[in-house]
């Protein structure tokens, strides 16, 4: 949890990719028409942070999310999201969060229950936007919710087997925290209604989650074949009892 200068330099390098990020016409801050103004891939750099260098440095480069959101904030042509993200509790909370969320996810994908717990998360999270986002005929949308779900967590049963299964349970509740965090906080202090903050949730919450998981894990077998390649001790490699 002490800092060092390995430390101190990720946190400045992925914290000016978090910038950089936000910065771009089309890069942190995707824009999409919903009471949030915006889907974001600002989480990442936080996210990377949690796995690469533990809580502490997750922590940082997630307040730097923050800054920056609370910074643009400042900005925003859409009123809702000017008034959410000026609020200091929702803008650096959950941001703050994901890293070191991120990075304790990522320590636990040793344990024997991670692979059932993980498909256990990602079946009942695509099953409960089936249904949400389908509700229109319930008795077809409650099964077909309940396979879709289904499929999604055996798929997600499979694929934690191999390597990657401790950054994409890194990711993805990286992501959730995120996400999860800021909507329940906007919902608590009163700036969405709850029906509002869930239909935000099931639009922009899945398809975060599934490009997190992907790109993180790319960019921790790219990272982690190349401290093998040149022999640099480090602490990626997680053993799986």
């Amino acid at each position: 949890m002490h800092l060092n200068v390995r430390r101190i330099a990720v946190v400045g390098l992925l914290g000016s990719l978090t910038v950089a990020l936000g910065l771009a016409p089309v890069g942190g801050f995707i824009p999409v028409p919903t009471p949030a103004g915006s889907a974001t891939t600002m989480h990442l750099p936080a996210i990377l942070a949690g796995v690469l260098e533990g809580p502490l440095a997750g922590a940082g480069v997630g307040f730097i999310f923050g800054a920056f959101s609370f910074w643009r904030a400042q900005f925003s042509p859409n009123p809702v999201a000017r008034l959410m993200f000026t609020d200091p509790l929702v803008a650096f909370l959950p941001r703050i969060l994901i890293g070191v969320i991120a990075a304790y996810a990522f320590r636990m994908a040793a344990a024997r229950w991670t692979r059932p717990l993980l498909a256990v998360a990602v079946a009942g999270i695509v099953a409960h936007s089936c249904y949400i986002s389908l509700a229109a005929h319930p008795a077809l949308v409650a099964v077909f919710s309940l396979a879709a779900g289904g499929a999604a967590g055996y798929a997600t049963h499979r694929v934690a087997r191999h390597q990657h299964a401790a950054p994409m349970l890194a990711a993805m509740t990286g992501t959730l925290t995120n996400t999860v965090g800021v909507l329940g906080l906007v919902t608590w202090r009163g700036y969405l209604p709850p029906a509002a903050a869930v239909g935000v949730g099931v639009l922009h919450g899945l398809p975060e989650v599934f490009v997190a998981m992907v790109l993180v894990a790319a960019v921790h077998r790219a990272i982690a074949r190349s401290l093998v390649r040149y022999q640099v001790p480090s602490r990626l490699e997680v053993k799986r009892s």
